[in-house]
């Protein structure tokens, strides 16, 4: 069976919440580097993710228009059509590369951590209080299955995914990250869940983390 993710986004845990996140981020990754050339998704967004019953996440509605190679395309305002989703630079210069996407996935990041009103505009993605409000929301959930460690590198990864998020919906496109960078931020966070499972007490995981 296929969903849409967006309307599944009520009641599920950080852990499934995560493997969205990282699904939709090696989905772009294959889009982006694993073709002989990279297409730009250029509609991503919630609506766009479809997962199955064992919720692995799927790419949909990015074969409308496929874009090529490295040079920077125009396009007329009426091709795409998610304005929330969409860089400053396509707003202003209808500019695409890769990092239109990346800008989208910033977006979408925060909707999977925070939920579908998590925020209300662009700006507010960039402030301190949604990383603190969402890793304190986030706390009180774990908290009560988890171990003190695992529940910090939880929390860590809560940070980390808000940060890339953050990083991803830069006005200047050439400070994003691109989607390699991504995942490997991704994975670090999950090599510090692995360590913290192995050592519940804590020990080696907060000589680490220090």
């Amino acid at each position: 069976m296929i969903l849409f993710f967006a309307d599944e986004f009520h009641g599920h845990g950080w852990h499934i919440r995560y493997k969205i996140v990282k699904g939709t981020c090696e989905g772009l990754n294959y889009l982006h580097n694993g073709l002989k050339e990279p297409i730009y998704h250029l509609d991503l967004r919630p609506e766009n993710i479809l997962v199955d019953e064992n919720m692995v996440p799927k790419l949909a509605d990015f074969g409308w228009l496929d874009i090529f190679g490295e040079e920077l395309h125009k396009m007329t305002n009426n091709s795409l059509r998610t304005l929330g989703h969409y860089p400053p630079e396509y707003v202003k210069e209808q500019i695409i590369s890769e990092k239109f996407d990346v800008f989208s996935l910033g977006v979408v990041i925060i909707k999977i951590v925070t939920g579908p009103t998590g925020y209300t505009k662009i700006g507010d993605i960039a402030s301190q209080e949604i990383i603190n409000l969402a890793t304190e929301n986030w706390r009180k959930r774990l908290q009560e299955t988890c171990s003190d460690s695992l529940l910090e590198a939880y929390c860590e990864q809560v940070k980390r995914c808000i940060e890339i998020a953050q990083y991803c919906v830069e006005n200047d496109r050439h400070k994003r990250p691109n989607i390699v960078d991504i995942i490997s931020k991704l994975n670090e966070t999950e090599n510090s869940i692995e360590l913290a499972n192995a050592d519940p007490e804590g020990k080696v995981y907060n000589k680490v983390t220090k």
